[in-house]
């Protein structure tokens, strides 16, 4: 695969967070799994002409959520340019599984999903009162002076610590900044939300932090 952005080979491995339909895992549609969540304001002016949220403002709705959890992971929080790298979008994919409405405050739940060699999955889902609206997967580009560069184990450490779906047992991540909350501490979430004619499936279609199989 050939990423035409960059001009630069980007491995099939690196882009593709699993086998499963996201819209078949119980874990996906579950705030509880996700290790961060992200309060959004819908705002009048998002309505389209049937009175829903347009899908360009839920699309917006995952991209603050995301941009959030980067300095989140990479800036301590603070909304100032990474150090020495960038990430950049490659590809981004929305699943929308339920009206939204106004007015309204939703909830992105949000964590890395796939770490590939230079490149990870950033997956989302939209909530509100513990029901799963929306799906969001965005794999994100590692770039180093504006070419694709394999992710070093520091950064990927960090990455690994808000990793997609929360295990029992594991730490809970410490209070966040820049409004986003750990996602246990936000809403109730009664567990995994059946999607009518969408019978659930066992396992999650991200896998958490594992390395590249090539």
């Amino acid at each position: 695969m050939r990423d035409c952005l960059h001009r630069g080979p980007v491995d099939a491995a690196d882009v593709h967070s699993g086998e499963m339909d996201p819209r078949r895992d119980p874990e996906r549609l579950s705030l509880a799994s996700y290790p961060l969540s992200h309060p959004v304001q819908a705002r009048f002016s998002d309505l389209d002409g049937n009175g829903h949220l347009n899908n360009v403002a839920l699309a917006s709705f995952y991209e603050d959520a995301r941009i959030t959890l980067d300095w989140r992971i990479f800036t301590g929080g603070r909304p100032v340019p990474f150090d020495n790298f960038t990430f950049v979008v490659a590809n981004i994919s929305i699943h929308y599984l339920a009206e939204a409405r106004y007015p309204a405050t939703y909830v992105v739940g949000c964590g890395v999903g796939r770490i590939g060699t230079t490149s990870f999955v950033h997956s989302a889902g939209l909530f509100r009162d513990g029901v799963c609206l929306g799906l969001c997967d965005s794999i994100l580009v590692h770039l180093v002076e504006g070419r694709p560069t394999v992710i070093p184990p520091d950064r990927r450490a960090q990455m690994e610590a808000l990793a997609f779906p929360v295990r029992a047992g594991a730490d809970a991540p410490a209070e966040a900044e820049a409004g986003i909350e750990a996602a246990a501490g936000t809403a109730v979430d009664a567990g995994a939300v059946g999607i009518p004619d969408q019978p659930a499936q066992a396992g999650s279609g991200l896998v958490g932090s594992e390395p590249d199989r090539r």
